[in-house]
Order: structure tokens, then C-alpha cells, then sequence
């Protein structure tokens, strides 16, 4: 664990409490109250998302506890000291002294958590998706977008990034393309393409189409010791003869 580390998570703060802050009052929640006279339901709408005001509570708590361990004064840039993102700023100051004090891996280990709670309590508000990862050299920060829109931005060093659904759809094409480019025997692809595509056929079926030529080996036939090898097929074209099939 590193001071580059503890640095990048206390950079983050700022953005991940935004986050927070936007997804704390949330009337569509519910909570469950108990059993109630009026109506003897026991969910009732809630005024905020709890899960978030605990989540920015308990990093609220590690924020303050740890500059009272550096034991400096404040340096106030504007604004209350005891907001989250003037405690951060507070830590962010005085990285040097955490740093000789040897605390910096076990406050890395604390805190990466904190930041986790609270993304996850304001993502699952905002029903965001994950999108990637930011692109700037030595960032790579996670990103996620609410659903339905189609930009974002890194909360790490505020890189925009647009096109969000275009980056999917080409990243979900380039999995199918790796996936289409899998060797195997045909007993090994029959149970790929049962397993994940619930396509029912068996080995010996694809023998038959290798046999009838239809389906062409994908390896060569001996190896450079010259040996002869077993027949290996790629997956993409036993999909493509099935889809034919299905078309036909």
C-alpha cells in the first residue's frame, strides 16, 4: 500500500460524496417501520436512502478520526472543517506526515472499503451501470453511467467520456470475436455451446459435419514432430454451420 494509493482514494471523496449527496433523498425507497394501525403494512415510503446516509456517515467518522490523529491544525480553503470534503482536503495536505508515521497501509486498507459502501449505496439509488475504465495514463479509475444515459465522468481526474452504448457494443463484440476464436474437440465445444448458448448438440454431430467436409479442421493434421494430431475446431464455425442451418 502506497502514499500514491491513499492519495488517489482521498481525490476520489469528493466526487463519491456528490454522488452520495444526490442519492440520499430518495422518497421512491422503502423501509419497513413495523406492523402499523392505519393500514397493518409494514413497509412505509422512507425520506432518504439509508444505506447511503450510513455509508457517507461512517466515512464521515474515519475522516474525522484520522486527522485527529495528524494532530495539525486546520487550514480552512473556505467552509466548515468538519465537512467531508474539507477533512480530505485536511489529509490530502498533510499526506508527508501519514506517510513518516508508517500509517498509510492501514489507512488504504480502511478506507478503499468506505469508498466502496458508498459508491454501491449511490449507484444502487441512481441504478448506475458499470462503463469501463478511464483511459488517462495512470488513472484507470472505474466508471459507471445511470441508466439510460450515454456519458460519464471519472470521478478521479474528471475525464469526460461520451458514446457510452457505442463502447459497449463494441466491447460486447470483441468478447463474441474471442469467444468465436476458442479451439477445442468436439466434446469440449458440444458442452460449450449446450452450457451457454442452449444449443443441444452432441459431439458426434460435429464429427459428421467435419466429415462431410462442411466443418474444417482447425489445426493441422501432425505436428512438427510429425505426429498426427487429434482434430481441433474453432467454436465460430460450428456457431455460423448451426445458424445456417437454422436460417435454411
Amino acid at each position: 500500500m502506497t502514499v500514491a494509493e491513499l492519495e488517489q482514494s482521498l481525490a476520489e471523496i469528493d466526487s463519491v460524496v456528490a454522488d452520495l449527496d444526490a442519492a440520499i433523498p430518495r422518497l421512491t425507497l422503502t423501509a419497513n417501520y413495523g406492523e402499523r394501525m392505519s393500514s397493518g403494512s409494514k413497509e412505509a415510503p422512507t425520506p432518504v436512502n439509508i444505506d447511503a446516509v450510513s455509508a457517507k456517515h461512517a466515512l464521515h467518522v474515519w475522516l474525522v478520526k484520522t486527522c485527529l490523529m495528524v494532530g495539525e491544525p486546520f487550514t480552512s480553503r473556505g467552509g466548515s472543517p468538519r465537512t467531508v470534503q474539507s477533512l480530505s482536503s485536511h489529509l490530502l495536505t498533510h499526506l508527508g506526515i501519514l506517510e513518516a508515521n508508517g500509517w498509510v497501509p492501514k489507512l488504504v486498507t480502511e478506507l478503499k472499503p468506505l469508498l466502496r459502501d458508498c459508491t454501491q449505496a449511490a449507484h444502487t439509488a441512481a441504478k448506475r451501470i458499470f462503463a469501463g475504465t478511464c483511459q488517462t495514463e495512470h488513472c484507470g479509475t472505474e466508471l459507471w453511467t445511470i441508466t439510460g444515459t450515454d456519458t460519464t465522468r471519472c470521478r478521479t481526474c474528471g475525464a469526460e467520456y461520451h458514446a457510452i452504448s457505442e463502447w459497449r457494443t463494441k466491447a460486447k463484440a470483441y468478447a463474441q470475436d474471442r469467444e468465436n476464436d476458442i479451439l477445442g474437440y468436439p466434446q469440449a465445444l458440444a458442452q460449450r455451446l449446450a452450457t451457454i448458448h442452449g444449443e443441444t448438440i452432441g459431439a458426434d454431430y460435429i464429427r459428421v459435419l467435419a466429415a462431410r467436409g462442411a466443418l474444417k479442421r482447425a489445426n493441422p493434421e501432425r505436428g512438427a514432430d510429425g505426429k498426427k494430431l487429434r482434430a481441433l475446431y474453432r467454436l465460430g464455425d460450428i456457431k455460423q454451420l448451426i445458424q445456417g442451418s437454422v436460417t435454411a
